[in-house]
């Protein structure tokens, strides 16, 4: 049975050198990089870029193959013009990407949208356990919403995007041994402010695995995302797991669904309200095989947080928490057995 990789997003980002050595101090093996520095910008990811990051982080003793972004791909996924030629480059990237030996990235076709965030709450300070404060989305809240002046797609314009996308990419992905996952949509619902939500449903990332099969297709596991939709993630961890998708994880936990009256809080890893049977989904992990990287997701803020800065989900106390949660959940199964 092998040993449970651990990793941390922490304020300031994973490349300051204090936080490398918090890491290390956890107890992590690798690092989740955000994408390519100093030029997150760049249509073409360069090789000697990438490696002045892998470079620092490896000699720290952490592994560093998981990128949790991936080269711009917004003229792709939303039909635009230069989609041509941003494909031809993003094609590049993943053969300086392999050559540098980052083995996943993360591709995220809801996301690049023209002002709006990767994910989406209506509330940023809903009170929880002790009162920590953490995020919350309601339907309700948004519902009403207008629709915005881009959002001119249908559903099914945007799967034929990701199936663009997809038979363009996945041949130089292979070669060059980079896996490309994708997200969930955070919240899974049908479409924000009009633009369409598809990757919001178990189906959907089954749909989405079978537009063009390979081995270097495959999913981010956000357990947050899964819990919102309403499955059980437990299972959910074995049905894709089984199939060799998962490759790298987002531990989180929520209390509610998206589809339930009030929406869903995120709420503490060890929160027994949550709707996360988290030893089940702990041991699912080693059931099938899973040997990515792991990472404690979205915390609420904490007494004290203030101090060491951060943002809603991703403030340090509640990290430091669900690391060591974690950690006591993967001893207890490697040392019972499943």
């Amino acid at each position: 049975m092998s040993k449970m990789r651990l990793a941390v997003i922490l304020p300031g980002g994973n490349l300051l050198p204090e936080n490398r050595r918090l890491m290390k101090q956890l107890g992590c093996t690798d690092v989740i990089g955000p994408g390519l520095r100093p030029q997150p910008e760049a249509e073409i990811w360069e090789y000697a870029d990438i490696m002045q990051d892998k470079r620092q982080i490896e000699r720290d003793g952490l592994r560093y193959e998981v990128f949790e972004g991936s080269p711009r791909a917004e003229k792709i996924f939303w039909n635009l013009p230069g989609k041509e030629e941003q494909l031809e480059n993003f094609c590049k990237s993943l053969k300086n990407l392999g050559d540098a030996g980052i083995k996943v990235i993360q591709a995220m076709p809801g996301h690049p949208v023209p002002n709006m965030s990767s994910w989406w709450r209506t509330s940023l300070d809903k009170p929880t356990r002790g009162v920590a404060t953490s995020t919350a989305f309601n339907y309700d809240d948004i519902k009403n919403a207008p629709t915005s002046q881009h959002a001119t797609y249908t559903e099914e314009e945007v799967w034929e995007n990701i199936a663009y996308f997809l038979k363009g990419t996945l041949p130089t992905a292979e070669k060059a041994g980079v896996v490309i996952t994708f997200h969930p949509d955070d919240p899974p619902i049908p479409s924000r402010q009009g633009f369409p939500r598809p990757l919001r449903s178990v189906e959907a990332f089954d749909r989405l695995l079978e537009i063009v099969p390979s081995d270097n297709l495959g999913i981010t596991f956000c357990q947050g995302c899964f819990a919102e939709m309403g499955v059980d993630v437990p299972t959910a961890i074995r049905h894709f797991g089984k199939k060799k998708k998962i490759f790298y994880a987002h531990f989180r936990n929520v209390k509610g669904t998206v589809k339930e009256p009030g929406g869903f809080q995120e709420v503490f890893h060890d929160d027994p309200e949550g709707r996360v049977d988290m030893f089940e989904a702990m041991k699912a992990y080693y059931e099938v095989g899973f040997e990515g990287p792991m990472r404690p997701d979205h915390a609420p803020r904490m007494e004290g947080d203030e101090k060491l800065g951060g943002r809603s989900a991703y403030y340090t106390l509640g990290k430091i928490l669900g690391i060591g949660y974690m950690k006591g959940l993967a001893e207890s199964i490697e040392k019972t057995g499943y």
